[in-house]
């Protein structure tokens, strides 16, 4: 059997796009299934060693300008060309995987497979079909439309009884479902392999920020933010980590400057992490602040968040921010009420006053159980399954 990642933002170390190949590499090796794995034309060298990838893709989701819908046909084609050079000299796949898949790939590959036999496909759809912008947003009327198309394609060349499609939260997925055909599970997609966190030690609690500092996550909120708490809590100590470079927030580099002048207590770094170093930062965390804008994640997730839960790290985040709401209903999680400085200096007072009644219930709710392991043994199932049928009914 053999497997295939395609993934046109995978470029560089650090981040979604780098985790969770590197996740689907390590279950599909354990499942002793061949793989290879389609990126960025502008992959690294270091991501071209580490994961394997092949550059292919001169264009991601990223790069829309959702002007016209010259555009989306233009980016269509270009994938499709693409794709279609990288698979030229390869074998067949039983199985492809899209970790990150939008309208343009969807629509790419059933043009590609319109005459050719189809693979079982896994998919996840990380965003609405604006990427940075909320699926009511007027604007995007438009957008919709190319998403049913391209969806409707999709199974129409494929087949439904081939498509496993998840969304990371339920409000995601009630969107996918509105515009597709598709039975559409909610699971949080490929991430880091990690365990349970230790007991929290005591001393100085530590706030942890981290990731990628575009302009949604709020950063521009922290240096007010952190000041205001440790003006009023003595013992707190702030990590705040942000890598911004290609973001759509470069010009962020006075925010970490005026977070580093605050002293001692605030530990800053901009640099790209492997994910030892991420996990090893993350896990030091005592709570974990997601000050995102609600407007944009308000049916997005996160993979800090699922890796805080992971852990078992309670969490603060912006009230209306979908993601979080496992954590605020099961009291783990601490409402950001607002997207203000004050707002979020609010919430991380309160998480420190109740740390321990927090941490003792993210403990609780945390699993290391991972849903993609059972995803990918379903898909394997169902591809021998058919294998058997065809081999039953004979020539």
């Amino acid at each position: 059997m053999k497997a295939l990642i395609i993934d046109p933002a995978l470029h560089s170390m650090g981040g979604h796009h780098y985790n969770a190949t590197h996740a689907l590499r390590v279950k599909l090796s354990a499942l002793g299934i061949e793989h290879d794995c389609l990126g960025s034309a502008n992959a690294d060298a270091q991501t071209v060693r580490d994961l394997g990838c092949t550059p292919c893709f001169t264009q991601a989701v990223y790069g829309r300008t959702y002007e016209t819908p010259e555009e989306f046909e233009q980016r269509v084609k270009t994938i499709l060309k693409e794709l279609s050079l990288a698979l030229k000299q390869r074998p067949k796949f039983d199985l492809i995987i899209l970790p990150c898949c939008d309208q343009v790939l969807a629509f790419a590959l059933a043009r590609y497979f319109r005459f050719r036999p189809a693979p079982h496909l896994v998919i996840w759809t990380l965003y609405a079909p604006h990427h940075n912008k909320p699926f009511d947003d007027p604007s995007t009327i438009s957008l919709r439309r190319e998403t049913r198309e391209a969806f409707a394609a999709l199974q129409r060349i494929v087949g439904l009884q081939r498509i496993s499609a998840f969304c990371e939260t339920p409000q995601m997925a009630d969107i996918y479902r509105d515009l597709t055909s598709f039975e559409i599970g909610v699971a949080s997609g490929p991430g880091l392999v990690s365990g349970k966190r230790g007991q929290r030690q005591g001393g100085a609690p530590v706030v942890s920020c981290i990731g990628f500092a575009n302009e949604a996550k709020g950063y521009r909120l922290l240096p007010e933010a952190v000041r205001e708490v440790i003006g009023r809590d003595h013992d707190v100590r702030f990590t705040i980590h942000g890598f911004y470079q290609g973001s759509d927030a470069r010009d962020q580099a006075p925010v970490f400057e005026a977070l580093a002048a605050l002293g001692p207590r605030v530990t800053v770094s901009t640099e790209v992490l492997s994910q030892s170093d991420y996990l090893a930062r993350l896990s030091r965390a005592d709570l974990v602040l997601l000050p995102y804008d609600p407007e944009v994640y308000k049916t997005r997730g996160s993979g800090v968040f699922f890796e805080a839960r992971r852990l078992g790290i309670p969490v603060i985040a912006t009230k209306g921010c979908g993601f979080a709401q496992p954590a605020f209903e099961a009291g783990w999680g601490v409402e950001i009420p607002q997207h203000g400085s004050s707002d979020v200096a609010a919430a991380v007072l309160q998480a420190l006053q109740n740390i321990d009644e927090l941490t003792a219930r993210a403990r609780a709710a945390s699993t290391s159980h991972d849903d993609v392991d059972d995803i990918l043994k379903t898909a394997v199932t169902r591809i021998l399954s058919g294998r058997g049928r065809r081999a039953q009914a004979g020539p």
